[in-house]
C-alpha cells in the first residue's frame, strides 16, 4: 500500500517541479532584510537581490557603503540564525555616480540642521548599543548627500526629483499589483508580498490610505469615545506599516502631533 503524503510534502514537491522553491526563498531573504538591518538602517538601504548564496545591498552613497562594510559579519550572523545556510555572502551596491573626477576640489558637505542631528540620535539610541556609531556616520553621510542635490528625493525610491513621486514612481503607483498590495498592507502592514520599488509605492499608497483614515477617525473619536480602540488600532497599522516592526511603542513620535497627544497606547 502506497503511503499519503503529507500536504506540506505535496506543496514542496510542487514547488520543486515548478521552479518556484528558489524563488520563495529569495523573497524570505529580501523580505527579512529589514529585520536583519534594524529600524534605522533599513531606512536607508534596500536588499535588492539574491545570487548564489550572495545577497546584493543597495546603498545611496560610497561612504553608507564603507560604513556598513564593518557590520558585514553581523548581519550575516544574524542571517544564519533566521534562514540558516541561504546567505553566505553580502555585497553594498552603491547607486549610480559620476565617472568623471571633479578638476577642483569639491566644496565641504553642509552641516545638519539640531533637528536634523536631533533625529539621527533617536534612531540610533534605537538601536544595539554596538551599531549606533555606524547609524550615525551612515545616516549623517545619507543626509549630506541629500541636502547637497537642489531637489528633495522621491518618498517612494529615493532618487531627487523635482516631482513628488517621481514619474517612474507615478507610472508605478496604477499598475494593479502595486494597489492590490496597497489594499493589503493596510490591513496586514508586516506581511508583504512584493519587492523593491513596487512595494515601496505599494506602502506609499497604503500609508496616505491610513493617514486619511486616522484623520477621519479624529473627529468621530472626540465626539464618541467607544470608537478609541478602533482608532488605536488604525494608528498600530500605519506605524507598522511606516517602522516595520510589530510592537510600535518606540514609534509613537512617528504619529500627526495631534493623534500623538491623543493615543497614549497604541
Amino acid at each position: 500500500m502506497s503511503r499519503v503524503k503529507p500536504s506540506a510534502e505535496i506543496i514542496a514537491q510542487i514547488l520543486r517541479q515548478k521552479g518556484l522553491s528558489a524563488g520563495v526563498r529569495r523573497g524570505r531573504v529580501l523580505a527579512l532584510w529589514p529585520e536583519i538591518a534594524g529600524p534605522a538602517l533599513s531606512e536607508l538601504t534596500e536588499a535588492e537581490r539574491l545570487e548564489d548564496g550572495v545577497l546584493f545591498v543597495r546603498v545611496a552613497d560610497s561612504v553608507v557603503a564603507h560604513q556598513l562594510t564593518y557590520l558585514r559579519e553581523e548581519f550575516l550572523r544574524r542571517y544564519q540564525e533566521k534562514l540558516p545556510g541561504l546567505v553566505a555572502e553580502l555585497r553594498f551596491v552603491v547607486g549610480a555616480e559620476k565617472k568623471t573626477r571633479p578638476k577642483s576640489k569639491p566644496p565641504p558637505p553642509p552641516p545638519l540642521s539640531l533637528e536634523e542631528e536631533a533625529h539621527l540620535r533617536k534612531l540610533a539610541e534605537r538601536s544595539p548599543e554596538d551599531l549606533r556609531g555606524a547609524i550615525l556616520r551612515a545616516g549623517k553621510a545619507v543626509l549630506q548627500k541629500q541636502k547637497e542635490n537642489p531637489h528633495p528625493p522621491c518618498p517612494i525610491c529615493g532618487a531627487p526629483s523635482p516631482q513628488h513621486p517621481c514619474k517612474p514612481c507615478h507610472q508605478l503607483l496604477s499598475e494593479p499589483a502595486v494597489r492590490r498590495e496597497a489594499g493589503r498592507l493596510s490591513r496586514f502592514p508586516l506581511k508583504p508580498r512584493l519587492e523593491g520599488n513596487p512595494l515601496q509605492a505599494a506602502r506609499y499608497l497604503a500609508q496616505q490610505k491610513l493617514e486619511a483614515q486616522l484623520r477621519d477617525l479624529l473627529p468621530q473619536v472626540i465626539q464618541q469615545p467607544e470608537l478609541m480602540p478602533i482608532l488605536q488600532d488604525t494608528a498600530r497599522r500605519y506605524l507598522q506599516l511606516r517602522s516595520g516592526e510589530k510592537d510600535v511603542r518606540a514609534y509613537r513620535h512617528l504619529l500627526p502631533e495631534t493623534l500623538a497627544s491623543l493615543l497614549k497606547e497604541v
